[in-house]
């Protein structure tokens, strides 16, 4: 039980990191570009995980294709499109179509695990989840025209990368959580490099000037997101699919709307709705039917 109430501790925790990443991209990309952003985010989360002083490439050989995998699909591929998609859609838009990713998870694993069949109360937990989502977020789908319907395709596209990459997390053998995280994070700043200095070299400005219409509050928010949103949150939910399942740690996209709501609650004065409270309620019973044992 003391387990379990850790584990649940620390999905509510993640989600409410994860949860404000999407405002703290909003406020980045005002004055970064979102392949710089990409670059600076993991940057200042590979510093912050260093001073861990991780042992990152012991048993790196024999996990280097899963490593290497959870590097592009958990961080390089999601964070540029996010970014990307976030300067066409509403962050709150955002924040509820990467909950999609528990289902994708989960579809992912019984493909892989085979020996792991859905119970009727995982299945049931997983459809009131995430219709408890919907009604929580209230979400128009119809509203979502042009530029926006295609990069709200664009983050389930990367909702899809994070269930694969979380899937990854739980086949990797012989390394802790932070291992994990700094090896894969250390890894995707190395890819970005090029695409950032690609950008910069093409860009029509140049890069002394372009550097200074970078705005202070962009700097401060995409400091939060490598920091906060990255390095500290990456540790939670490896620990979690380390210690329970990537399925599990998932549902952590059903609460990060409830979260992006509360965030923007407080720092922006938006009004709480009944689809809060009747869309939690779903999301938590679902949740507790996801990870029920009985078949």
């Amino acid at each position: 039980k003391k387990n379990l109430f850790y584990s649940y501790l620390g999905l509510i925790l993640l989600s409410a990191i994860w949860g404000s990443s999407f405002l703290f991209i909003k406020l980045s990309v005002k004055t970064i570009n979102p392949t710089v952003l990409t670059f600076y985010r993991l940057l200042i989360a590979s510093l912050f995980l260093l001073f861990f002083k991780v042992k990152i490439f012991e048993n790196l050989k024999k996990n280097i294709k899963g490593i290497l995998l959870i590097a592009i699909l958990g961080n390089l591929l999601p964070f540029n499109l996010i970014s990307w998609s976030e300067l066409y859609v509403d962050s709150v838009v955002a924040s509820s179509l990467i909950g999609t990713m528990p289902i994708f998870t989960f579809i992912i694993s019984l493909m892989i695990f085979k020996d792991t069949k859905p119970s009727l109360f995982q299945t049931l937990g997983l459809i009131i989840g995430f219709c408890g989502m919907i009604i929580f977020i209230g979400l128009d789908f119809n509203s979502l025209k042009g530029d926006s319907f295609f990069f709200s395709l664009v983050i389930l596209f990367s909702a899809l990368c994070y269930a694969l990459s979380a899937t990854c997390v739980k086949l990797i053998k012989g390394q802790t959580a932070l291992e994990i995280a700094s090896t894969s994070t250390i890894l995707a700043t190395l890819f970005s490099f090029p695409v950032m200095v690609w950008f910069l070299v093409n860009s029509d400005k140049p890069i002394l000037i372009y550097l200074k219409t970078i705005s202070f509050e962009s700097i401060v928010a995409a400091t939060t997101l490598g920091i906060l949103c990255t390095g500290v949150a990456i540790i939670i939910f490896f620990k979690l699919i380390q210690r329970k399942s990537a399925v599990f740690a998932s549902q952590s996209n059903y609460l990060i709307p409830c979260f992006g709501f509360l965030w923007s609650f407080i720092f922006l004065e938006e009004k709480l709705t009944i689809n809060l409270f009747i869309g939690l309620i779903m999301i938590v019973f679902g949740g507790y039917l996801l990870n029920s044992k009985k078949s």
